[in-house]
């Protein structure tokens, strides 16, 4: 009897696994509502982040055929747009958003925020969003892959290029912490991909997809500890963070699709150059996450980082 109750509670928890993959445009948003309203734990939640991440980073990765996707990568012409692309996302963009704020005399609490968005990688899970919104997946294969293996150089070096004092821990630390988490990652999901096989990891796939579902809504428990009672204490400050994160997020994704007309219209073609959808998902959704896991508390950062959630929540709903 034991036995088979067992049984059937493994396949509930499978069937359920299907089910949140399958609303997840539904899950998401719906995630950032009930984090808001749970009680504080005190920063109880915040140590058990890098590891959720990590494996956010793996369930991401097991969709790619690594060995695969990096031989394609590797191809000449793709070679040098993928590294453009992510020298563009990674060096460029943090020079040019924290240059933006200086110019717009920014103060320098709302610059640091604007430079750790700039300088963190797309977040793994828009490789997920762009297969289940049925956009191109092999450029945001590739240049997920590429940007989060180069992250945890490019981000730290950048940090400090453009913020000096304002890094509360050595380049070195932080460069660690980084690599810790998504390496980490990629190891597990090289290490899953070998013991379950493309086969079972294609076949199942909407099992993953839930359990990428459920890890978004995991990590939503860490990052949402004492927002509430920061938000009902500022909620003005609150709402400018919000507008920020909404604004950085659909700002990037927006500007690919105008760049994208632009090309189009130049070349007098009729729809968008193939893959523009998938690079502006993956331009705007950036792992922020990271640098809330790596780098020690902070208040603001932590209310910047509980309100970008929310942009990456709503992508599968607005970009759908």
């Amino acid at each position: 009897m034991k036995t088979n109750a067992m049984v059937l509670n493994i396949a509930r928890l499978l069937k359920f696994l299907e089910w949140s993959g399958v609303h997840a445009r539904t899950l998401l948003p719906l995630g950032v509502i009930v984090a808001f309203f749970m009680p504080e734990s005190g920063t109880f939640f915040k140590p058990v982040a890098p590891y959720i991440l990590a494996l956010l980073v793996s369930v991401a990765m097991l969709r790619l055929d690594i060995v695969a996707v990096l031989k394609d990568a590797v191809q000449p012409r793709r070679l040098f747009r993928n590294i453009c692309l992510a020298l563009v996302l990674l060096v460029v963009t943090p020079y040019c958003l924290h240059s933006i704020a200086i110019v717009a005399d920014l103060n320098e609490s709302l610059r640091t925020l604007i430079t750790w968005y700039a300088v963190s990688p797309p977040i793994g899970t828009t490789i997920w969003m762009c297969v289940f919104l049925g956009f191109s997946a092999p450029i945001a294969m590739e240049i997920v892959l590429l940007t989060n293996l180069l992250a945890p150089f490019t981000g730290p070096f950048m940090g400090e290029l453009l913020l000096g004092a304002a890094v509360p821990i050595s380049m070195m630390t932080l460069s660690l912490r980084l690599g810790a988490i998504l390496f980490g990652g990629i190891l597990l999901a090289v290490l899953a991909k070998w013991w379950l096989g493309n086969e079972t990891i294609n076949t199942y796939r909407g099992r993953f997809d839930g359990m990428a579902t459920l890890l978004m809504l995991a990590f939503l428990v860490p990052v949402f500890d004492g927002v509430s009672a920061m938000v009902f204490a500022a909620p003005l400050l609150a709402l400018g963070l919000a507008g920020l994160a909404t604004a950085l997020n659909f700002g990037h994704q927006a500007s690919i699709f105008l760049g994208g007309r632009l090309f189009a219209a130049l070349h007098r073609q009729s729809s968008l150059p193939d893959g523009t959808r998938s690079v502006a998902v993956v331009s705007g959704n950036r792992n922020l996450g990271l640098y809330f896991a790596a780098l020690p508390a902070d208040p603001l950062f932590s209310l910047f980082v509980a309100a970008y959630q929310i942009p990456i929540y709503l992508t599968p709903m607005v970009a759908g």
